[in-house]
């Protein structure tokens, strides 16, 4: 779900080898957020501009972050969208 500035915050991995990923996620996620990192969601891109929303670099924490902007207003089309981007995700968890 998007954040109250209505963004999703998240970080291209194409070409980066599975340590690489896991290093962003413990990094630039975990310690900034003090939580302990759990899993990743990893969706493409194609996927995302399929439900009319647009991914936006962010290079702050790190080059590769970016943001999936563009959500609609209202909170229920929010969710119906975060839905069909979790059906087209792949989990890993740790």
């Amino acid at each position: 779900m998007p954040s109250i500035d209505g963004e999703v915050s998240v970080y291209r991995i194409i070409n980066f080898k599975e340590d690489q990923v896991w290093e962003i996620g413990r990094v630039n996620v975990a310690v900034v957020l003090d939580k302990l990192l759990l899993g990743r969601a990893d969706i493409v891109t194609s996927s995302v501009l399929s439900q009319k929303l647009r991914v936006d670099s962010a290079p702050a924490p790190h080059p590769r972050h970016a943001n999936i902007v563009d959500w609609p207003p209202d909170k229920g089309k929010q969710k119906e969208i975060a839905l069909v981007l979790a059906a087209e995700s792949q989990l890993h968890l740790i």
